[in-house]
């Protein structure tokens, strides 16, 4: 059994404003449910509500018209099945994130996959604020890292090798003309790659290559009355280390804020050198982080 009085408390569920209702808030891991997930949501929503469901902005699926007595009862059940309730109040909010490369042809990171662990083992956890991450699988950004208090996309940076035949496909491709083919080398301009890998994907001869890939790292993104953008820290921190950066800047954050900041209000009232100072601190990450720092 949940502890009630608990979950009630952390839990995804609002006031209507309809007076003894509530909207109860279902979560997803990257907006994915099966088949009989959504048939029992459904199902769910004729019990205790009226039939009507929302999609929220956080990938969500939200029941409307539960009375506020049932609220327990309700709960239990979604437990029951196997479904995971949606979180509130200064925690770790539900994690975002596109398809990746398990499904789009653009996908360069598994965002599915890091999704998941991160609803495994930061989803729930009381911070000083409410903090919410995103994660997409290319610079296209869908899922809109840089509005997250922590955003991540995956980048692939490329190098050239040998082979070219001066077919062209790289240049024709890249969306923000970064590449320009002489006599049989690929030329790329650094400054405006954005790391898409639509080049080394598309080139036929592979004289282009990854020499590089993972996530670029934003912090202090958010919307609400007081809109901020997020601020790139890292440029390309190695994939199988993101969950570790995270944690860091976590710490980070929980050191240096006041009760009830978002990251974004604490970097504007100490700085982002004296935050990224703060996250470069801790020995064991010292030597990496600062390789890859923006």
């Amino acid at each position: 059994m949940i502890d009630q009085c608990n979950s009630i408390r952390q839990h995804g569920h609002i006031k209507q404003q309809q007076q003894g209702f509530a909207a109860v808030r279902i979560r997803t891991i990257a907006g994915n449910m099966t088949s009989d997930q959504l048939r029992k949501v459904a199902d769910l929503s004729d019990k205790y509500g009226q039939g009507q469901l929302h999609i929220t902005t956080r990938q969500s699926v939200e029941i409307h018209w539960v009375q506020e007595n049932q609220l327990e009862t309700i709960f239990q059940e979604i437990q029951d099945f196997g479904l995971l309730l949606a979180v509130r109040g200064p925690r770790i909010m539900t994690v975002i994130a596109c398809p990746g490369i398990t499904l789009c042809k653009r996908g360069i990171g598994d965002t599915v996959m890091l999704a998941n662990q991160l609803n495994d083992c930061m989803v729930g956890r009381e911070m000083s604020g409410k903090t919410k991450i995103a994660v997409s699988g290319c610079p296209s950004s869908c899922a809109k890292p840089q509005i997250n208090d922590i955003g991540l996309h995956s980048v692939m940076i490329p190098a050239v090798a040998e082979g070219c035949v001066a077919c062209n496909s790289c240049a024709q491709n890249c969306k923000v003309e970064a590449i320009k083919v002489r006599e049989l080398v690929p030329c790329i301009d650094r400054d405006k790659c954005v790391g898409c890998g639509v080049c080394v994907k598309n080139c036929p001869k592979q004289a282009l290559i990854a020499e590089r890939q993972g996530y670029a790292v934003y912090v202090g993104g958010k919307i609400g009355k007081k809109p901020m953008l997020g601020t790139k820290i890292f440029s390309v921190i190695p994939e199988q280390e993101a969950i570790s950066y995270i944690q860091v800047i976590l710490e980070a954050y929980n050191r240096l804020s006041i009760k009830g900041e978002r990251i974004g209000t604490v970097i504007n009232r100490i700085g982002m050198a004296n935050f990224q100072q703060e996250i470069l601190k801790q020995d064991a990450f010292k030597e990496n982080a600062a390789l890859h720092l923006s």
